[in-house]
């Protein structure tokens, strides 16, 4: 009988290869605005009637913080495990020095409601939110001062700074900001998008703001001038990440109806993910390209642990003599299929759909196989009816085909 129990263990071990997205339980129905993590395994997700979850296991529990207030949490910030700040509603922001255990009011100097907080150490740090903002501290949030942006709009969205001296905001209006003098003074420059919900730079030159009707913008000098970068969706972006600070290559954005778009190539080409969800995501955080999560409406925190991949099953452990691509199953179909393959050796294995104008819109597969046959399911819940094919690349081995999503 332990024989037995011990093949059977082994046996399922090698069923799942990947996971994808994967939900996490927060224990809590409240919108959570916003998610952050110092590293693999600790974090905190935010949100409505001031709820605060924390995780030290990289979220297989989130026990809660207490902040003693009902107001919402938009944005929860941490420059270290120890020291981070919470901002929310009518101007309220609380900072920690013992990684969320105790909770302290500070003053913002506003009551205007504030979205986003960004600090570049532990002293230097800026709040934006409604009119009275931006905000500056320089002492760790005691004190805040008032900036002057050259426009007055009704909700400043998103702040980000790349150096004490270089940083960025965006809002309403299609409005973004930048500074190089740490906020003494700003510049202004239209991005073309109707309300810019999310900005993030990988360098001083080159970066990137997202917002309604899934319009994605990319700058190259400054934010002077952006460029469109197709989305696939029209769903409203929320938050956009790139991970690794200096480069540009790996990026994720997070939005309503559950859309994760994800790209591995600068934003040249943004690849819709199955989340496995339909709740608005609101925020994604990515700790290096592999191992990220996004929370949203009712409580939904997922996690991912190799980019957000659709997972892909091991069926058979018999080696194959050949290389085949199988039919996907059904086809037409709606909105769910299997694809299955098989390998006769082990290989690096990418999976990659295509729209009917050749554009990459999804990765299935992206990883080292042993040989055997395969399973990966696509969820093309957020994807428009039509004609797609799909490809594997392993070794010297590539084919393609057809299928047919009908909704």
């Amino acid at each position: 009988m332990k024989n037995f129990l011990f093949i059977l263990l082994i046996s399922l071990c090698k069923i799942i290869y990947s996971q994808g997205w994967m939900p996490q339980t927060s224990n809590t129905n409240q919108i959570l605005y916003s998610v952050y993590f110092v590293n693999d395994q600790t974090g905190w997700a935010v949100g409505g009637n001031g709820q605060v979850r924390a995780t030290t296991d990289g979220g297989q529990n989130w026990l809660t913080q207490n902040t003693g207030t009902p107001v919402p949490w938009y944005e929860v910030f941490f420059i270290n495990s120890s020291t981070g700040w919470l901002c929310g509603g009518n101007g309220t922001m609380m900072k920690s020095t013992n990684g969320g255990n105790n909770w302290a009011f500070i003053s913002s100097g506003t009551s205007s409601t504030l979205w986003c907080t960004y600090f570049v150490d532990t002293m230097t740090g800026w709040v934006v939110g409604g009119p009275q903002t931006p905000r500056v501290t320089t002492d760790g949030g005691t004190t805040f001062t008032q900036q002057n942006p050259p426009v007055n709009i009704s909700n400043w969205w998103a702040v980000k700074f790349i150096s004490p001296q270089t940083g960025f905001v965006s809002g309403d209006g299609g409005n973004f900001i930048r500074t190089t003098n740490g906020g003494q003074n700003w510049n202004s420059y239209p991005t073309g998008i109707g309300t810019v919900w999310s900005t993030h730079f990988t360098s001083a030159q080159t970066g990137y703001v997202c917002g309604d009707g899934g319009q994605i913008r990319k700058t190259t000098n400054n934010g002077v001038n952006w460029t469109t970068q197709t989305s696939g969706t029209t769903q409203l972006l929320h938050w956009m990440q790139f991970p690794v600070t200096g480069t540009g290559n790996a990026g994720y954005i997070a939005g309503y109806g559950g859309t994760i778009l994800a790209t591995i190539d600068e934003g040249n080409n943004w690849m819709l993910q199955s989340s496995g969800t339909t709740q608005n995501l609101r925020s994604i955080f990515f700790v290096n390209p592999s191992i990220g999560w996004a929370s949203g409406d009712n409580g939904t925190i997922l996690k991912t642990t190799n980019g957000g991949v659709t997972s892909v099953k091991q069926i058979s452990s018999e080696i194959p003599i050949e290389f085949m691509l199988s039919q996907n199953y059904p086809n037409p179909f709606n909105p769910m299929t299997n694809i299955k393959f098989q390998m006769p050796i082990e290989a690096f294995v990418k999976i990659i759909v295509f729209d009917i104008i050749g554009k990459e819109s999804a990765n299935l597969v992206k990883e080292e196989l042993k040989p055997g046959t395969y399973e990966v399911e696509w969820n093309a819940s957020n994807y428009t009816s039509g004609i797609y094919f799909y490809k594997i690349l392993a070794g010297d081995y590539s084919e393609t085909r057809k299928m047919v999503l009908v909704k």
